[in-house]
């Protein structure tokens, strides 16, 4: 598996939970999501880059990466968005606490 095909699922992933909204910041979202395809960059660390401010925008809407709720009201985004972030961290060489500051 390569880690361009990797990004490339997990960002497919993402695109199809935030599609799934029907609302206008869905749709903001899903464009920025399918501009930041590693296919539309010209390396992945540029498409990483592209997608972490995408990742942020949705994060600061939704809080995402805050620690996971209990019970059945789990945002649908969250497992998906998890993954991603995780996913451009790791081509970015970025920790979790690096980007807590």
């Amino acid at each position: 598996m390569s880690v361009h095909g990797e990004y490339g699922r997990a960002l497919e992933a993402l695109m199809i939970c935030v599609q799934r909204l029907d609302t206008s910041a869905g749709s903001r979202w899903a464009t920025g999501l399918a501009q930041v395809r590693s296919s539309q960059s010209p390396d992945l660390s540029t498409a990483a880059k592209a997608c972490m401010r995408v990742l942020d925008s949705i994060d600061a809407e939704r809080s995402l990466s805050s620690p996971t709720p209990p019970g059945p009201d789990l945002d649908p985004l969250r497992e998906p968005f998890v993954h991603l972030q995780a996913h451009c961290r790791a081509v970015l060489g970025m920790t979790q606490s690096a980007t807590d500051d």
